[in-house]
This record gives C-alpha cells, sequence and structure tokens, in this order.
C-alpha cells in the first residue's frame, strides 16, 4: 500500500529537521577544534557520529511505529529519535550537557 499525502509530507518533514539538526550540530561540534583537531575542544567535547544520509532508513521505519511503539539504534541514532518525535530541545540539551527546564 502506498503512503497517503500526508504520510509523505510527514516523511520528508522529518527527513529534512534531522539533516538540518545534523548539519548544526556538525558545524557547532567543530568550533575550537582547527586547526589542529583537539576532541575536548569546543561547546561539544568528546566523539560526535553523526547520520547524514540515513534519514529515509529512520523515517522509513519509523512512519509504521505507534506511540507505544519502541525503537532504538546502537550507533548514531540522532535520526531515529527526530523520526520518532523525541522532544528536539531535550535532544540538543544532552547533546550539549545541559540541564532541560
Amino acid at each position: 500500500m502506498l503512503p497517503t499525502n500526508e504520510q509523505r509530507r510527514w516523511m520528508y518533514r522529518n527527513m529534512l529537521i534531522s539533516r538540518y539538526m545534523e548539519e548544526r550540530i556538525e558545524t557547532i561540534y567543530m568550533e575550537g577544534k582547527k586547526p589542529i583537531f583537539n576532541m575536548a575542544n569546543g561547546p561539544i567535547p568528546g566523539e560526535m557520529h553523526l547520520s547524514n544520509g540515513q534519514e529515509p532508513c529512520a523515517v522509513g521505519v519509523c512512519c509504521h511505529l505507534g506511540t507505544e511503539d519502541i525503537v532504538t539504534a546502537t550507533h548514531r541514532p540522532h535520526h531515529i529519535a527526530i523520526a520518532k518525535g523525541v522532544d528536539l530541545k531535550k535532544m540538543m540539551a544532552e547533546i550539549f550537557g545541559k540541564k532541560q527546564d
């Protein structure tokens, strides 16, 4: 069965949000880490694994899940979390090591 236009819009929107968030995270992550890469520097210290290019997989799976369903990933899960509908502010607070009020 083909997705409805509403489902297609949801899928496209979530792919765009995921890609935009990943691109912004990458830009911010690299701040203070150049010209010589130092993982400890910048507003997001430590390791960062992005999921650019994997957005269709996340929305393709999550469009079939209900609110009671659980999905997880062991590596690069931002796109899945976004497609599942997590609170973006809370997710970004976690990435930046900030307390979400």
